[in-house]
C-alpha cells in the first residue's frame, strides 16, 4: 500500500524538484528555456515545453508549487489512464499551441499554471467517470475562475507580486486541453 502511494506521488515530487532546480539555475538558462515567440519562430521549439518549468520570481514559484501540491493531493491517487509524464507533455504542448495560435500578442511566458489547470480538469473528468461527484464541483470551480479572469480587469496586485502579467489565456488553454484529453481517453475506454 505504501509503495503504491509513493509510486503515485513520485512524479509530482520529481516535477517539483526539477522546477526548483531550474528556478535557481543561471539566468542564461532561463533566457534559453523561457517561452519566447520570437525564438520559437526561429526554430527553438523546445521552449514550448521548457517555458512551463520556469517562474518569474520566488512568489510565482511558490504559488505554482502549492498548486502542484494541492493537485497531487486531489488527483495523485488516480489510476494511470495516462502516465503523468504524458499528461505534462500533452498539456504543455496544448497550452503552448493555444498561446501560439490564439494569443499572438503574448511574446514571453513562464509558469506552470496553464498545465496545472489542465491536470486539474483532466483529473476531474476522470473523477466523474469513476462516479465521484467532486469532479463536477472541480470543473464548475475552474469554469467560474476562468470566466471571471476572462471577463474582468487584470489582477494588478497579483501581477505585481509575481513580477509579470498573469497569463489568463494559459489558464484557459490548459483547462480546455485537460478537459479534451480526459474526454478523448474516456471515449476510448471500453464500457463495463
Amino acid at each position: 500500500m505504501l509503495s503504491q502511494t509513493i509510486k503515485s506521488y513520485a512524479p509530482y515530487f520529481l516535477l517539483g524538484f526539477l522546477i526548483f532546480f531550474l528556478h535557481f539555475s543561471p539566468l542564461a538558462w532561463h533566457e534559453l528555456l523561457q517561452y519566447s515567440r520570437p525564438a520559437i519562430g526561429q526554430g527553438e521549439v523546445w521552449r514550448v515545453l521548457t517555458g512551463h518549468l520556469l517562474h518569474s520570481n520566488a512568489y510565482h514559484l511558490l504559488m505554482n508549487m502549492v498548486g502542484l501540491l494541492l493537485i497531487m493531493l486531489i488527483h495523485g491517487h488516480l489510476p494511470g489512464r495516462l502516465a503523468f509524464g504524458w499528461q505534462l507533455l500533452i498539456l504543455g504542448l496544448g497550452t503552448s499551441a493555444g498561446l501560439w495560435w490564439l494569443a499572438p500578442d503574448m511574446l514571453y511566458y513562464v509558469g506552470l499554471s496553464g498545465v496545472l489547470h489542465g491536470i486539474l480538469c483532466y483529473g476531474a473528468v476522470i473523477d466523474i467517470k469513476q462516479g465521484f461527484r467532486t469532479g463536477y464541483l472541480i470543473l464548475a470551480g475552474v469554469l467560474v475562475k476562468i470566466l471571471s479572469e476572462q471577463f474582468s480587469a487584470p489582477d494588478l496586485a497579483l501581477a505585481a507580486q509575481i513580477n509579470a502579467d498573469v497569463a489568463i489565456d494559459a489558464h484557459l488553454f490548459g483547462a480546455s486541453v485537460g478537459c479534451l484529453l480526459g474526454l478523448v481517453l474516456l471515449s476510448r475506454t471500453p464500457r463495463q
